[in-house]
């Protein structure tokens, strides 16, 4: 990876909870950042899907709208959130910055 592109990656936090997609479709968030995050899922979407997940910090519920910005089916999705409360952007912020 060269310079530039190590600039742009977002930092991220290793975390392993429980993510529900849709209310229905269970997946497991393994990392995240404060712009999106990589969650472990059997289920497969394609690039652009827009969904709700919901997932804790600590004990703490989250809940945001994202989309798909790439996939591997039977391993997991790369999100982008696309819309979070300003209250749980705090939590993501605040855990990811520790």
């Amino acid at each position: 990876m060269n310079e530039e592109n190590m600039k742009e990656r977002k930092k991220r936090a290793l975390i392993e909870k429980d993510a529900i997609i849709n209310g229905i479709i269970k997946g497991q968030v393994l990392d995240i950042s404060i712009d999106g995050m990589y969650i472990y899922t059997q289920a497969n979407f394609i690039p652009g899907a827009i969904f709700e997940v919901g997932f804790k910090i600590g004990s703490e519920p989250v809940k945001a709208m994202v989309r798909v910005q790439h996939s591997q089916p039977n391993v997991g999705i790369g999100v982008k959130f696309v819309e979070l409360s300003k209250t749980d952007a705090e939590k993501v912020k605040k855990y990811v910055e520790g």
